[in-house]
């Protein structure tokens, strides 16, 4: 086992508790985090003699206060464009398109950080850019996260004029909640293709979104490919936000 993997393993195992689970057994850890046995024992041992977990006397195991004091030193100021802005260059080197991480204001979402492509046949997007959640993968991607209230007024609050089919938008967002993401092309700005992801904080609520767009003559071939880069980017980002789900989503091995 490589030091590396030893690590990412170690840190997996703070992730198998959450409010549900203060305390777990051994072999409960294991089981929760999909990790064998034997390598559970050996990391529990190694983080209870660190002082991070302590073992109980029904033999359970509950973080320990030392993890609280390092709480406290967690920067305050820090936000969605730090954490964010290292995974967005990334998402951008990869793919070589617009990367935006986006905001819930209102019933509209706000462009609150950009990653623009070099090429120069590029989509526009610009910080502060407020737009509707109606239309969009980005929107979308922050619409199949609100409650059914939310979404009344969302749609309430529409230009007059514009029909919307519930029925239909209900049963799209659901499928974007199913596969973790939204795709959209050609639906707000003709020849341009959007993949938008939710990102999720620490209470496991939606309130920001990350998108990668740009023209369809170079996404839709690649939609496959893109889809998944931008499915880890969001897991990526939201754990580092203090998403539980998506730490778990991201692969330890």
């Amino acid at each position: 086992m490589t030091m590396i993997r030893a690590v990412s393993r170690a840190l997996a195992i703070f992730d198998a508790f959450d409010d549900q689970h203060l305390a777990l057994t051994l072999q409960e850890i294991g089981e929760r985090i999909a990790m064998p046995k034997a390598t559970t024992f050996r990391l529990v041992n190694s983080l209870e003699r660190g002082g991070f977990l302590v073992r109980l006397d029904n033999q359970q195991y509950c973080l320990s206060l030392k993890l609280v004091r390092l709480a406290g030193l967690v920067k305050s100021t820090i936000g969605i464009r730090e954490v964010s802005r290292p995974v967005m260059l990334a998402v951008s080197k990869q793919t070589g398109e617009t990367v935006t991480v986006n905001a819930l204001s209102g019933h509209q979402r706000v462009c609150i950080d950009v990653i623009d492509t070099p090429s120069p046949l590029m989509t526009i997007v610009r910080p502060g850019e407020h737009l509707l959640l109606l239309h969009g993968a980005t929107g979308k991607a922050l619409l199949a996260h609100r409650t059914p209230d939310e979404l009344d007024a969302i749609i309430a609050a529409s230009p007059g004029g514009e029909r919307i089919d519930r029925v239909a938008l209900e049963a799209e967002l659901q499928q974007i909640r199913e596969r973790g993401y939204s795709l959209t092309s050609g639906q707000r700005v003709q020849g341009i293709t959007a993949i938008g992801v939710p990102l999720r904080d620490m209470r496991e609520e939606v309130h920001h979104s990350l998108a990668l767009t740009g023209p369809s003559i170079r996404m839709d071939p690649r939609i496959e490919e893109f889809s998944a880069i931008m499915v880890a980017a969001g897991a990526e980002i939201s754990s580092h936000l203090g998403s539980i789900l998506s730490s778990r989503a991201i692969p330890h091995d």
